[in-house]
């Protein structure tokens, strides 16, 4: 298994770039994504599995052994995977079979898992059954025809940028905070947020009332940015495409964010530093900065009217330009605006530290209402070429 390792506020394993992510945002995405189906010149199953095995066959090629690739995959949080003959594979617990869900009809939705095994095996892969469906276990069909490894899509090389120090920007907060971040920082990185593949494991990682996984940056860059290309050709409006994606940010920032806030870990740790909401959103930024999200930056603070963070070396805009050529588009970044959203919206809209329930009601009735909302922009893109994201959130 590659080693883990930390760099301008992105963590790596195996030379790729693993972010952590919780069931409701991978759930949410893998929906958006399907929603795709029908699209010209478009597979939406397809993508959804390749992404993944293109990854994989790149670790096999880096030296991975297969039992490495199998442990990886458990400690990573994506569950308990092993293999039953030379065609068949299965997972008795599942982050995508047990943990992520769907709107409306059952399915088989492991179609990450399918594309591991693909990129483990180099043979083609589809989900045969599914706990979705009834079945006991979710399991994997291998079909012996040889995948094609020309379809490697990391095509650039793309350095990393130095990050400033805390406070580097003119008129950025009116006070500042007495969070220490790297305190945080270092209290985040020694929590055991891995899964575990022994005999009475699941590979599962359970904190913060969601369940992680430590996935791959490049695997969701892939997924969302085929897809918004692909709704772009057929004549989808723009801001349409960007809001679906957005939404699965915002989503992500309710329960993860929202759980994070609610952890016995951020009242022992954050809380005891914070006076106010500010300081909150310093804290929770400095969450952020453990998760390999990039490192983000608060360049102003105008509480209840406008806040404004900079991201150096995000994830989407790395990984953006990692994939394609310098875009013309500097609000790509669909991740970071609905991340950042949420992140207000939890503090300014509906006031976490009131410890609401953050269940499905509250979601919808009061922190997905639109009244009372603020708005996102991004004005800066790494995407576009620049040296940073921008992130603006007004009223």
């Amino acid at each position: 298994m590659g080693k883990l390792t930390r760099q301008g506020g992105q963590t790596f394993m195996g030379g790729l770039n693993r972010v952590f992510h919780c069931n409701h945002y991978n759930a949410h995405l893998q929906m958006s994504i399907l929603m795709s189906v029908g699209l010209p010149e478009h597979d939406p199953e397809l993508l959804l599995i390749e992404a993944a095995s293109v990854l994989v066959q790149r670790l096999k090629n880096s030296g991975y052994s297969q039992k490495e690739l199998i442990n990886e995959f458990s400690f990573c949080g994506f569950g308990w995977l092993q293999q039953v003959n030379e065609r068949l594979w299965e997972t008795l617990f599942s982050h995508y079979g047990d943990s992520t869900y769907t709107h409306g009809k059952p399915g088989k939705v492991g179609y990450f898992n399918a594309g591991y095994i693909q990129g483990i095996t180099g043979y083609v892969t589809e989900q045969s059954k599914a706990k979705q469906l009834g079945d006991s276990v979710d399991q994997y069909q291998v079909d012996l025809t040889q995948v094609d490894t020309s379809t490697e899509y990391l095509i650039n090389a793309m350095p990393l940028s130095p990050v400033p120090e805390r406070f580097a920007f003119e008129g950025c907060c009116a006070r500042q905070t007495a969070v220490d971040e790297n305190k945080v920082i270092e209290a985040v990185q020694s929590l055991p947020l891995f899964g575990r593949c022994g005999t009475h494991d699941t590979g599962l990682i359970d904190a913060f009332g969601v369940v992680l996984t430590h996935h791959f940056a490049d695997y969701y860059n892939r997924i969302s940015y085929q897809t918004y290309f692909a709704m772009r050709q057929a004549g989808i409006p723009e801001e349409d495409i960007k809001e679906i994606f957005i939404q699965s940010g915002h989503i992500c920032a309710f329960n993860t964010f929202g759980g994070i806030m609610s952890s016995p870990e951020w009242y022992a740790v954050v809380e005891p530093q914070c006076q106010n909401r500010e300081d909150w959103l310093h804290g929770m930024i400095a969450v952020i900065n453990a998760l390999g999200w990039g490192m983000y930056r608060i360049e102003k603070i105008v509480a209840e009217k406008e806040f404004i963070v900079r991201i150096y070396n995000s994830y989407e805009g790395v990984g953006y330009r990692r994939l394609y050529p310098a875009s013309t588009d500097k609000s790509l970044s669909f991740l970071a605006m609905g991340a950042m959203l949420g992140l207000i919206h939890l503090l300014w809209k509906v006031d976490i530290r009131e410890k609401p329930d953050l269940d499905q009601a509250f979601y919808v009735s009061q922190f997905n209402n639109p009244n009372n909302s603020y708005t996102v922009e991004q004005t800066h893109a790494i995407a576009a070429g620049d040296e940073y994201d921008r992130i603006l959130i007004y009223k």
